[in-house]
């Protein structure tokens, strides 16, 4: 597993843990994300990603797949559509960190589950076939490109 995985969700729920319901809760402009609506964004996002693998062991997807370079999604230039909007729930700086623990509980106990998943590939909607081990590097780059997004709504509404 990805090293980045593990580091950025430490790093994420490390500054969580100092912010506030004005900080969590506030939005930089009308019709953008609060930091509350971004977290809850990556958390189902991350249960969505190990979907996509869950899928691929199910369906018995065996396969070979190129590595692919997911250094794009950190790019905030390049604008994606969310799945899924988040809910408007006001959220807690605890309520924030438990969607993020339960949603990486969720994945670990998965991985423990499933020991070969390196046999597999996945179909991702933008970057094709890829190998489903990859899926934690594209899970660290989303969640990076995300940091970078609460650093800019934290500074817009200082």
């Amino acid at each position: 597993m990805d090293q980045s995985f593990i580091q950025t969700r430490e790093k994420l729920i490390s500054l969580l843990r100092d912010l506030n319901d004005y900080e969590l809760n506030t939005a930089p402009e009308v019709g953008a994300w609060t930091l509350a609506q971004v977290v809850e964004h990556l958390a189902v996002a991350e249960v969505n990603f190990i979907g996509l693998v869950e899928n691929a062991i199910q369906q018995n997807h065996i396969g070979h797949a190129e590595e692919k370079d997911f250094s794009i999604v950190r790019d905030r230039s390049v604008k994606m559509k969310a799945q899924q909007e988040p809910s408007t729930v006001h959220r807690s700086a605890e309520d924030c960190i438990k969607l993020l623990q339960n949603s990486r509980n969720a994945t670990e106990a998965f991985l423990n589950e499933n020991k070969y998943i390196k046999r597999y590939v996945v179909f991702h909607p933008r970057f094709g076939v890829i190998p489903a081990n990859s899926i934690f590097t594209l899970i660290a780059e989303h969640e990076q490109r995300h940091m970078e997004q609460i650093e800019e709504i934290l500074e817009a509404i200082e």
